[in-house]
């Protein structure tokens, strides 16, 4: 199953994560927060409380991590509701640009730390 880590601490990751759990039918993610996930024992080496507080971090079925953009195109590719957009989050060099500069914006911007 994928594991989607978000900050706990942060009223908009908390909101976006209960509206993206909702639109999940098939239940292919589990939502861990931050806090959690850094008291359990199954802490990924490459991941960090410094990390999750600037990120959003997901684990894929095959272990390998996904953050900022590249986990949110990851979360909506399997969402249903997104597939009429997808097409926008994988054109080469510009959707990673953009998508980047947006995520970054908004992960600035949302004072929860």
């Amino acid at each position: 199953m994928n594991k989607v880590i978000f900050d706990d601490n942060c009223s908009l990751c908390l909101n976006i994560k209960d509206k993206l759990e909702k639109l999940d039918r098939k239940k292919q993610f589990l939502w861990i927060g931050s806090n959690g996930y850094m008291k359990s024992e199954n802490i990924h080496p490459n991941i960090n409380q410094k990390m999750l507080n600037n990120t959003l971090v997901l684990i894929n079925d095959k272990n390998n991590i996904l953050t900022e953009f590249y986990a949110c195109r990851y979360i909506l590719s399997k969402i249903y509701l997104f597939y009429p957009i997808l097409v926008f989050f994988y054109i080469p060099f510009i959707s990673t640009y953009i998508g980047n500069k947006v995520y970054k914006n908004i992960a600035k911007s949302r004072n929860c730390n």
